[in-house]
């Protein structure tokens, strides 16, 4: 928001031009059915000398003066944020020292999130994922102002916080877990008896999960599926290439970075026997395996199949853009909807489920029916 000169070219007297306020605010546009809404206001020329407006200007002049004008209202207002955030930091450092004291956090964090000494030796800066959760669960412990001998009579007060914050019901149990073996570690210390807030359930759970989907702000969601007739239907329309890339989620299930790796000859390979081939695609994205048992079988069984071989023969893909995906399909698909669809298209072909987790490189049938199977979606057998 701020001030603007308009032009009036058709008025006849000088000058020819006025001074507007604008605003975006949502107090100001709420009524407004405009697609980028915003509300003006005229500037009184009685007011115009107070702001250093004068008739006789010209529009740049009086342009310069509205860019001036704007750059000062918002230098007060970077200033009035850092005075608000500086004061909110002040209080949350007193309620910190209270209840987080500076000698058993420093020894919580040097037990239980240390860095390898490898990692301190490289220099890496990265911050781990645990200090980042444990920071959260710091700010929880001093919102919710409550010893930890007592959180457990206090159980729902800190699910209400959790709820006021809107978090994915995953994040929540990170942030439980850490925040219960600060809790066990600060009572061990201090002599006394600690148990543990239990993880939301039932209509607890519920509830929190219904906070986080109905938040206003754009969630991150799992990618909606490709299917092989929404791919055709963007034949020319996006490049070869690109068209191939997401061909090869769709038929083979890759993962993107597994696609990428395609280009890697050492990553693939193809094996031939008596009945069918064989693509064998090694996971770089699993680590906790041993070198031979990162690679994943995928057998070519049909004729869609084998002409993605033919794609990765002649290295003609292409990674596109999540927005050229995004333009081109529906909003909920991003570079992981083809994947998302192999488990339904293959299941269609008649094959079962079990075979279908092992090609797409899955440690347990769990994971391939939670997160890739579509509920929605039946297949009738013959």
């Amino acid at each position: 928001m701020g001030y603007y000169v308009k032009t009036l070219p058709n008025k006849k007297s000088e000058p020819k031009w006025k001074v507007q306020y604008v605003s975006f605010k949502k107090s100001d546009i709420k009524d407004s059915m405009a697609k980028y809404p915003k509300k003006e206001w005229d500037i009184s020329k009685d007011r115009w000398l107070a702001l250093g407006f004068y008739k006789y200007m010209s529009l740049d002049e009086a342009k310069a003066r509205a860019r001036q004008l704007n750059s000062q209202q918002e230098i007060k207002r970077q200033e009035e944020r850092l005075i608000k955030i500086e004061n909110e930091n002040k209080i949350f450092q007193k309620r910190f020292d209270s209840v987080l004291p500076d000698e058993f956090v420093g020894e919580f964090e040097k037990r239980f999130m240390r860095k390898r000494d490898s990692e301190v030796d490289s220099g890496k800066r990265r911050t781990s994922r645990a200090m980042i959760v444990w920071k959260a669960a710091q700010k929880m412990i001093v919102s919710i102002g409550i010893e930890p001998t007592d959180w457990f009579y206090s159980t729902y007060e800190i699910y209400d916080y959790f709820y006021s914050k809107k978090y994915s019901i995953r994040y929540i149990q990170s942030v439980l877990k850490i925040a219960n073996l600060w809790g066990y570690f600060f009572c061990k210390k201090t002599g006394r008896a600690f148990l543990p807030v239990a993880s939301p359930k039932g209509y607890e759970r519920m509830r929190l999960i219904d906070a986080y989907y109905n938040k206003s702000e754009k969630l991150r969601t799992a990618s909606g599926p490709l299917t092989p007739e929404d791919l055709y239907i963007s034949k020319g329309k996006i490049k070869d290439e690109q068209f191939n890339w997401l061909y090869l989620t769709v038929w083979l299930g890759l993962r993107p970075q597994e696609v990428d790796n395609l280009k890697n000859a050492d990553l693939w390979n193809i094996e031939e026997n008596n009945k069918h081939k064989i693509l064998w695609v090694f996971q770089t994205k699993i680590v906790a395996l041993p070198y031979e048992d990162r690679w994943k079988p995928i057998p070519i069984l049909f004729d869609e199949q084998e002409f993605a071989l033919r794609i990765i023969k002649g290295q003609i893909f292409q990674r596109p853009l999540v927005k050229t995906v995004h333009r081109y399909f529906e909003k909920g698909i991003d570079l992981y909807g083809g994947r998302k669809g192999f488990v339904d298209l293959m299941l269609s072909k008649g094959h079962e489920l079990e075979n279908i987790s092992v090609w797409m490189g899955h440690s347990t049938l769990d994971r391939t029916w939670k997160s890739y199977k579509q509920r929605t979606k039946y297949h009738i057998r013959y």
